[in-house]
């Protein structure tokens, strides 16, 4: 996932959850780095419509303006739609 090996002989990683609104933007980016500080590799983000998944790219590019280049993974429910868009 980006830079970060999964499985195999990778070591075990350490992920979490948002629990933000993902439309708030600054709220997410803001725990998203809380979290990436305290040691996440990964954060998943929930987008459960394209509304959200569309949102994910300000999320990305705010942290990425911030330095901080992390995958994240996008939480998605049922929606084919956001699914692709969040790709």
């Amino acid at each position: 996932v980006g830079s970060i090996g999964i499985g195999g002989n990778n070591p075990i990683r350490l992920q979490s959850m948002t629990t933000t609104d993902t439309m708030d933007t600054n709220a997410t980016v803001a725990q998203s780095i809380r979290m990436i500080e305290s040691g996440c590799e990964l954060v998943r983000i929930t987008a459960p419509s394209k509304r959200e998944s569309e949102n994910l790219r300000n999320i990305k590019d705010e942290l990425v303006k911030r330095g901080y280049n992390i995958p994240l993974v996008a939480d998605i429910h049922f929606t084919p739609t956001a699914a692709e868009i969040a790709a």
